[in-house]
């Protein structure tokens, strides 16, 4: 190949595998850097969220999953949610992008909760149409 061909496939940036994506809220200076939990990183959760469990009944072996649903929603956000900036309590104080503060405003409160799952829906579908078109060529 030479340096005047033009090279033709995809880049990926190994260290950076699942980057994210930042989404700004409406009427606001507020952003949220969001990603996708898939793959490894879903096995990884379910791991430390789901059971099995196992019963006898009558004689007979029943193996069933038990997941623990708090975890795993508290885990899924961890991980889904990156980054934000311009998150402010009623002092005017930053909101810093923690575990603790994630959870809590995934369970308490519903405009951050439903915008956080707009833009993971949003990236999904940008996921999708990537995939098509991979597909195509």
């Amino acid at each position: 190949m030479s340096e005047n061909d033009v090279k033709t496939g995809v880049t990926f940036d190994l260290s950076e595998l699942n980057p994210g994506a930042w989404f700004k809220m409406e009427n606001s200076d507020a952003e949220v850097c969001v990603r996708i939990c898939a793959g490894d990183d879903y096995k990884v959760i379910r791991k430390q969220t789901v059971k099995e469990k196992v019963e006898y009944r009558q004689g007979q072996r029943f193996v069933f999953e038990e997941t623990n649903q708090d975890l795993q929603n508290e885990l899924t956000w961890d991980f889904c949610i990156t980054d934000w900036k311009g998150f402010y309590n009623k002092e005017g104080n930053p909101i810093p992008c923690t575990k603790e503060m994630k959870i809590l405003l995934m369970g308490k409160s519903i405009i951050f909760s439903s915008f956080v799952t707009k833009c993971l829906s949003k990236l999904a579908e940008t996921v999708d149409e990537l995939k098509e078109e991979e597909l195509k060529n």
